[in-house]
């Protein structure tokens, strides 16, 4: 008899849970979430002084919040800068974004990348004569070696960066 009721009062019990829970708000899964990526500003200036006056090697990746194929490069250009950062080859993302950084920083809560990314704003399209994104600028000893537009295979750059390290 006693497991007889202990099974009708689990069953209430757990009738009572399905009916009541729907109505009942849990914590927000965002109050344990990691704070959203930060992206900092860099002047025009900035961005001019290491390309013009800079010394070392860069790959710059123009990029924007809206650009599919952008996005799609994040992880490709991670694996790149993992393979290629202890040998001096520096990367920088830099954002083209109209709307400011938070729409970069919103990618980047899906899109995780470990090199910097800045933003800059429009005033670099026509001052670098970017012509589409993605645009990937390869920078050595402050001259812009090659310019490398749209979406690329990890083969592709890999093969491109050996190239240019040397």
């Amino acid at each position: 008899m006693r497991n007889v009721n202990r099974h009708f009062w689990l069953g209430c019990f757990f009738s009572i849970l399905l009916v009541a829970l729907p109505g009942v708000r849990c914590l927000e899964v965002n109050a344990f979430a990691a704070p959203r990526p930060q992206i900092e500003t860099m002047a025009d200036a900035e961005l001019n002084q290491i390309i013009t006056n800079g010394s070392g090697k860069y790959v710059l990746f123009f990029t924007a919040a809206w650009c599919g194929f952008c996005k799609e490069m994040l992880p490709t250009l991670n694996r790149l800068y993992h393979r290629f950062n202890d040998q001096g080859l520096r990367f920088i993302g830099i954002s083209i974004d109209a709307g400011g950084p938070a729409a970069m920083a919103r990618v980047l809560e899906k899109k995780h990348v470990d090199f910097a990314l800045y933003w800059v704003g429009e005033t670099v399209i026509d001052q670098f004569n970017l012509v589409g994104i993605p645009m990937i600028f390869l920078v050595k000893s402050g001259r812009i070696v090659e310019k490398i537009p749209g979406k690329c295979s990890y083969e592709f750059l890999e093969g491109k960066l050996r190239d240019f390290i040397q």
